[in-house]
């Protein structure tokens, strides 16, 4: 047993049987969705053949319990609050979903939805912070709006209203000067 009550990773009881490996794919997608790529390295990383992991996966496709598009459309939605199209491509890469799969999902992010989430973090990130003008907000705000996968003109456009914001309602700590 390790530490964090978990146990350790089992090992494939029949490395060479397609029946086996569907079966532990099959628990594997029950507990969680994954893509294709990502739970044929675990099937592997169990011990079992490359032939009998591609046997079982192609066989787990038919069947209905694997799909790359499916498995993409999921993560895009569950991931589209809070995180720009760039992370969320990002980490659909990280997964193994080729580019022609996660396009279409990736298209369904709406860039008005996404610019104002940008919008509403960038105003939580900056609520209970002291700054001293519009150069300090965006060297604050920027980074972490680019961190999160938002691209460079959003992030702009986004840290340009707060400091419009901030400069109409007087927060800031010191005068600002305005070209």
């Amino acid at each position: 047993m390790r530490s964090g009550g978990r146990r350790a990773t089992p090992t494939a009881r029949e490395p060479e049987s397609a029946q086996v490996a569907y079966t532990e794919a099959i628990k594997r997608l029950a507990r969680q969705p994954q893509s294709r790529a990502a739970l044929r390295q675990r099937l592997l990383g169990l011990g079992y053949v490359e032939a009998a992991v591609d046997a079982a996966l192609d066989r787990a496709e038919g069947d209905g319990y694997l799909n790359d598009r499916e498995y993409a459309a999921a993560l895009v939605r569950r991931r589209t609050r809070g995180r720009g199209h760039a992370l969320i491509a990002q980490e659909l890469r990280a997964k193994g979903v080729d580019e022609a799969t996660a396009g279409p999902a990736l298209e369904t992010v709406d860039a008005e939805v996404e610019a104002e989430q940008a919008l509403v973090l960038g105003r939580s990130l900056i609520s209970s912070r002291r700054l001293a003008d519009a150069q300090a907000l965006v060297a604050y705000v920027g980074p972490r709006l680019a961190r999160r996968g938002f691209s460079g003109g959003l992030v702009y456009r986004v840290c340009r209203l707060l400091s419009d914001e901030w400069q109409a309602s007087g927060r800031f700590d010191s005068p600002q000067i305005r070209d």
